[in-house]
């Protein structure tokens, strides 16, 4: 018997190495890719198999007052914050308030007459064909038509607490024309997901009562709403990068309905609420699957977005995730029993690029997940890889523009054919109907060349004009 207790004692011992080990090449990857991008500081949960491997904070909670993260700081989640949404859209579909099959304009009487086609499935898709981002220049500098309808008070008021109120929100988004049919392509849309807040709040009285009760109900005590004003505890700041240098994000407007990004949140809580969604307590398995399966167009082909959630096909692993442009990330793939979660302080806000979600990638990489779209990849619609031959290349080559001027170039090197934008280079890939799939991508990005040479269109609906 105490022999069997030494090996015992053995066995714990190498194990306790082992996994100290581990977190050791962790936290080197974790340093050097904070130093390599200036991310300040960080919070990272690693879960396997339902089991906490790491939950460790790094960094600056805040440069100015030299404040560490710890596991407990919360951050802003940005667009995070869809997946909530989705998920309290579906609860009310599970309690007969709502059908998602249903047309936006049965929930929303201010929907114009051009969005009539549009269905609440489409909205939590991206499939709706409204425009992308926000601010509106409605409610701008750029423009004051929005300040228009607007009395005197009203702007008072906005411009005094940093508050766009609903009736703005609705009166800023309802001159929109769409960019295409509902349901015939994909587009990622804040518009969107505001106006899926605004159907909540018309149902419920109140979205973010109802969202709080959720929060609530599911032990999530440290995620919340932003609010400018208030003054809260152990609260991130959030910085880009400018010329090489901090910035502060200056993310400063509050939205009465902030559906498309508007929740913070830390370690703890995240964990609990993807264990919730990810069962069938909180959402029935109906719903629940709605969640983490691809959205449908209009002629059955499959986009790689759910209700909140991206949802990719990776060398034949299902990856659902979802970032936020204030360096936000969670990653699961189901088949591996594995999350990771990252919270950073580093965003993008229209100056230098940066880049903090990569780093998850690189975590699932260390720990023995290939992420990287390689040359075994069969794509979500069953297209395979083949060797290109010289005709495949024939007029793809060029300098192509994006409406919003986001560069993109293609060229051949050594007889290879090569995408290069936003300082990456990756090798393209034929696939069997003529398209192109980007290689080492950490989700499948495809781009179709026009019959006349002149236009790129990815699967994510992005334009590419050649100059």
């Amino acid at each position: 018997m105490k022999q069997h207790l030494k090996y015992i004692g053995i066995l714990i011992i190498t194990l306790s190495i082992s996994n100290l080990k581990a977190q050791e090449s962790i936290d080197s990857l974790v340093g050097t890719y904070m130093s390599t991008n200036k991310i300040p500081g960080l919070s990272l949960a690693i879960i396997e198999n339902d089991s906490v491997k790491t939950i460790k904070a790094y960094g600056l909670s805040s440069i100015q007052n030299d404040v560490k993260v710890d596991v407990n700081t919360t951050f802003e989640l940005a667009s995070l914050t869809k997946q909530f949404t989705a998920a309290a859209i579906l609860k009310l579909q599970q309690d007969g308030k709502l059908n998602v099959d249903e047309y936006l304009h049965q929930y929303f009487p201010e929907c114009p007459e051009r969005w009539k086609a549009i269905t609440i499935k489409q909205l939590l898709w991206h499939t709706s064909g409204l425009p992308g981002m926000f601010p509106h220049d409605n409610f701008t500098q750029k423009s004051f038509t929005g300040y228009s309808k607007m009395t005197a008070a009203q702007l008072d008021i906005m411009m005094q607490t940093n508050t766009v109120s609903k009736d703005l929100a609705i009166k800023s988004i309802i001159t929109d024309s769409l960019d295409f049919k509902p349901g015939s392509a994909y587009n990622y849309s804040d518009v969107g997901y505001l106006l899926l807040g605004i159907v909540i709040d018309n149902i419920t009285g109140s979205y973010k009562d109802y969202l709080t009760d959720i929060f609530d109900q599911n032990g999530l005590l440290n995620t919340y709403f932003v609010n400018q004003e208030k003054v809260v505890k152990n609260q991130a700041r959030g910085y880009s990068l400018k010329d090489g240098e901090w910035i502060n994000i200056m993310r400063t407007w509050d939205y009465e309905i902030p559906s498309h990004f508007g929740v913070f949140s830390n370690l703890s809580d995240l964990m609990k609420w993807y264990k919730v969604i990810s069962g069938n307590d909180f959402l029935n398995e109906t719903n629940q699957n709605f969640l983490f399966s691809k959205g449908t167009l209009n002629d059955k082909s499959k986009i790689a977005y759910g209700g909140g959630w991206e949802i990719n096909d990776i060398n034949g692993l299902k990856f659902i995730s979802h970032t936020g442009v204030t360096g936000t990330i969670l990653v699961n793939i189901p088949q591996k029993s594995t999350t990771v979660i990252i919270l950073s302080n580093l965003g993008y806000n229209g100056n230098d690029m940066v880049n903090p979600w990569n780093l998850a990638y690189e975590i699932i990489n260390k720990i023995g997940i290939e992420t990287k779209i390689n040359r075994s990849h069969v794509t979500s619609s069953g297209l395979k890889q083949i060797e290109p031959n010289k005709a495949a290349f024939r007029n793809l080559t060029g300098t192509y523009f994006t409406a919003d001027s986001l560069e993109a170039k293609i060229y051949i090197e050594s007889g290879k054919a090569y995408f290069e934008s936003q300082g990456s280079k990756n090798e393209l890939s034929l696939l069997e109907n003529g398209s192109w799939l980007v290689l080492w991508f950490d989700y499948e990005y495809i781009l179709t060349l026009d019959e006349n040479g002149q236009i790129l269109e990815s699967n994510y609906g992005r334009i590419f004009k050649k100059e």
